[in-house]
């Protein structure tokens, strides 16, 4: 198994992409803030083709970079629905006013395609099984993934 770590500039969370080895497909968990060319990078050194993007929850260290990092590669984001709000409007968790500029950025959105995750489902992805396990309290819509020996 490929697992790649990118520490993020702003918060030092982790985004990590994994595959079952290089040259196949990949997810990309987390992307948070600035991680958008080291991302790139990773997915050009090691040859792979994402799948989809997925999110342990929706604070904005963990889903600032979603919207361009499934927008150059062309995939969903999976998220609880508990915090899907949370990627269009970030400062929503923080109490800041909808347009507060975040990092030098004043808009959000989701991506193109969102996929909402339930709880105990098994995800089938780049040739990986995922189990979701819904965990609230950090946010309503945290979760765990696990695959093999794997929690993230």
């Amino acid at each position: 198994m490929l697992v790649r770590r990118i520490v993020a500039r702003a918060f030092e969370t982790n985004c990590f992409i994994v595959a079952p080895a290089a040259g196949e497909e990949c997810i990309i968990i987390d992307p948070g803030v600035g991680v958008e060319d080291a991302v790139d990078a990773v997915l050009r050194e090691d040859k792979l083709k994402p799948t989809a993007v997925l999110l342990t929850h929706g604070h904005l260290d963990h889903v600032f970079a979603v919207v361009p990092v499934c927008g150059s590669t062309g995939v969903p984001a999976l998220i609880h629905p508990d915090d899907r709000a949370m990627m269009a409007d970030p400062g929503k968790s923080f109490g800041m006013p909808a347009g507060t500029p975040i990092f030098g950025r004043v808009t959000f959105g989701e991506p193109d395609e969102v996929r909402l995750l339930r709880d105990g489902e098994t995800l089938q992805l780049a040739g990986l099984k995922i189990a979701v396990d819904h965990t609230p309290g950090h946010t309503p819509g945290s979760v765990i993934f696990r695959s093999g020996e794997l929690l993230f």
